[in-house]
């Protein structure tokens, strides 16, 4: 969730960032990494679902892609709330970078707003090289092309988290995001405010948000000193 503060000797070369040259190059590097393994996997099953395809396999993708992305919201939530309510900027290896943006944009919710498309969703592409990376090697998708589509849903859930989080804290965004967020096929602003208002304990999902219906259950109770009860 980098602000956009731009260096001006390098803009020019390697986008909007406000951080240390290093990070970026190493965001760059994992975003070149993961279109070098998703664009040939994604490739391998579309090439299976047209040789192998049957009617019935419209309704197995159907459900298979609801299913993935509902998987992505869940794990979207479990992230968001975990890094919300345990430890605190200072607790090592993962405090600086992971829970400290968490806590900061409660403080400033528009500051990921002024990121570029990389320091918003570089963290996420990163992770989801864990799940692509075996799979390419593991899974033949040619094969099994409705498998690779789960896998392929689920990254994409994965990646765009962040930009559908963000989209829900900019005023003016592109009209067809505004239909997608209306519609409910992305996460609402309306929805997402509820997360930034007092007791701020639920609503934690930020890809589609309606497994906040089972994700606020579980977490309803839950109190943890992490994080001051504030916005």
């Amino acid at each position: 969730m980098a602000t956009a503060t731009t260096r001006p000797n390098e803009r020019w070369l390697l986008g909007r960032y406000d951080y240390p040259l290093i990070h970026r190059v190493i965001e760059v590097v994992v975003v070149t990494v993961f279109v070098g393994f998703a664009v040939p996997f994604a490739w391998q099953v579309g090439v299976g679902l047209i040789e192998r395809w049957q009617w019935w396999h419209l309704l197995s993708l159907v459900i298979v892609v609801s299913a993935a992305y509902a998987i992505a919201d869940l794990v979207s939530g479990v992230v968001h709330f975990a890094f919300d309510n345990l430890g605190s900027p200072q607790t090592p290896v993962i405090g600086q970078k992971f829970v400290r943006p968490f806590r900061d944009h409660h403080d400033d919710p528009t500051a990921m707003t002024h990121g570029d498309l990389i320091a918003v969703n570089g963290d996420n592409v990163l992770a989801s090289l864990f799940l692509l990376v075996p799979a390419s090697f593991l899974l033949d998708a040619r094969r099994h092309p409705i498998a690779g589509t789960c896998v392929l849903t689920f990254i994409a859930g994965v990646i765009a988290t962040n930009q559908i989080h963000k989209w829900c804290h900019t005023p003016d965004v592109p009209r067809w995001v505004r239909t997608a967020q209306r519609a409910g096929l992305i996460l609402s602003p309306a929805h997402h405010d509820v997360h930034h208002r007092a007791p701020f304990r639920n609503h934690y999902c930020i890809t589609w948000g309606h497994v906040d219906v089972l994700l606020d259950r579980l977490t309803r109770r839950a109190r943890f000193a992490g994080r001051p009860e504030r916005g």
